[in-house]
């Protein structure tokens, strides 16, 4: 993996503050040391046995019933831990037993004995041994617990040494380093910082309720790249709060007219069980169930509608004959035909696959086509024609509706919305077609002709990124 702009910077950067610091730390070291020297040594030693311990228990409590010296996990991290800090470790019974081990061969026995007859410093739960023997060394002595309750320790030696003890002035030394450190970090933190403090502001903006703010993150790095999805995200969470808000309220009010007509229905039914009459019950029982089913299914397309809303892209790829699925449903259409007297022509290609997800793009055009015929007056017609272009396809659906002011031709894929009052309906079927086309990458649009309302579909053969809303 190649990596980021970001990642370089900060890397030479840090990189470069710790060439400096070391070679400044290396040439203190050279020419002065003292007890402070020593204790700071000896806190950075204690330190590093500390990390060891943690580590070690956490891998072996992990496979408490994996015997240690068969233990994978651990004996690796203790090569690594030897390769990296530059310390052998082992592991060993109360007896003395080796049961893991980071180097190969015999125990460093010479170095060992530099430790002979020292007491070691209790840090509670482990001790650490130090000799000043021309070099500062430190050993550290571990007691561990195993899954199965064995009492085992854990050994390590630190490889390098410490400095020559050779006086004092190490503190100065400590301060001048802090300095020049502090001095470069500077402009490497607020580098850092910055723009992410910038997205921190932006972020409890929005979470106040100004939904329409926007990072002015444009960094072309990882941080750029970082603000441009926030952006994203806030734009979604926009779409999806305010959509969220229209469409409870839209569905207060829908629900209202059934639950009315319900609650008056049952009260109706009441009064006449109350007096012991029973004659119209069943015609009471009849309406209830009716407006029951109503909402049934406008709680099925309102759910429809709230998955297209949280899927942008189609979710299948299957391989569809539109022309076959458009004939499937206009011959469903026969009953309303000959129903309402109506003229249906259709021109449409043979053998067009289209690839999309089937289940979806099926409920759009039936919604489309369904609508088509719904809305048709008597003696109306209704035309669907299809067209090949390049790797499109469009799909034109039109019947003798009467003609809609401009200005209303994009309402009618709003939820809710009616083009003709008193024709039964949710007022959903059109955003939902529109959601299915918008997220295979096509286009959807109401238009007047001369034939009369036209719905007009235009979609990618091979669907990849959804159009813009």
């Amino acid at each position: 993996m190649r990596p980021g702009k970001l990642y370089i910077k900060i890397f030479l950067s840090f990189l470069m503050v710790l060439v400096v610091t070391e070679i400044l730390i290396f040439g203190l070291f050279m020419v002065t040391a003292g007890r402070e020297v020593y204790a700071r040594f000896e806190q950075y030693t204690v330190a590093k046995v500390l990390l060891l311990k943690e580590v070690v228990e956490d891998k072996v409590n992990t496979l408490p019933k994996q015997p240690v010296s068969e233990n994978r996990s651990l004996a690796e991290f203790l090569i690594r831990f030897d390769r990296t800090i530059g310390a052998y470790v082992w592991i060993t019974k109360p007896d003395g037993t080796r049961l893991l081990q980071s180097f190969e061969g015999a125990l460093p026995e010479k170095r060992l004995k530099d430790f002979e007859g020292s007491c070691g410093k209790d840090f509670g739960d482990f001790k650490v041994f130090s000799s000043r023997k021309k070099h500062w060394g430190f050993y550290g002595l571990i007691p561990l617990k195993a899954g199965d309750g064995e009492s085992l320790k854990l050994h390590v030696l630190f490889k390098k040494r410490g400095p020559p003890h050779s006086g004092g002035g190490f503190a100065l030394g400590l301060v001048v380093i802090g300095l020049v450190i502090a001095v470069l970090i500077i402009p490497i933190s607020r580098f850092i910082t910055n723009p992410i403090r910038e997205l921190r502001e932006s972020a409890l903006r929005i979470a106040e309720g100004d939904l329409s703010h926007r990072a002015g993150v444009n960094k072309k790095n990882e941080i750029g790249d970082l603000g441009r999805a926030f952006n994203h995200m806030a734009g979604r969470l926009e779409k999806m709060i305010r959509g969220g808000r229209e469409l409870t309220a839209n569905v207060s009010h829908e629900l209202r007219s059934p639950l009315a007509r319900m609650r008056v229905a049952a009260e109706l039914l009441m009064d006449k069980l109350d007096k012991g009459d029973t004659k119209g019950c069943k015609v009471h029982m009849e309406e209830i169930l009716e407006d029951i089913e109503e909402v049934d299914r406008l709680i099925g397309r309102i759910l429809d509608l709230s998955k297209l809303d949280i899927h942008e892209k189609a979710t299948g790829m299957d391989e569809i004959d539109l022309s076959w699925l458009l004939r499937e449903y206009l011959e469903k259409q026969e009953s309303i035909i000959e129903k309402k007297k109506l003229t249906m022509a259709a021109d449409l290609l043979d053998s067009l696959i289209l690839k999309g997800d089937r289940e979806t793009l099926t409920m759009a055009f039936s919604n489309i086509i369904d609508n088509a015929f719904k809305f048709v007056p008597e003696k109306g017609s209704v035309r669907v024609e299809m067209f090949g272009e390049d790797d499109t396809l469009r799909v034109h659906v039109t019947n003798t509706f009467e003609v809609i002011p401009e200005e209303e031709l994009q309402e009618v894929f709003e939820p809710f919305h009616r083009a003709a009052k008193g024709v039964p309906g949710s007022g959903l079927g059109l955003a939902i077609t529109k959601r299915v086309i918008q997220a295979h990458g096509g286009t959807i649009e109401a238009a007047n002709s001369k034939e009369g309302f036209s719905i007009r579909v235009r979609l990618p053969l091979s669907p990849s990124e959804p159009a813009a809303s």
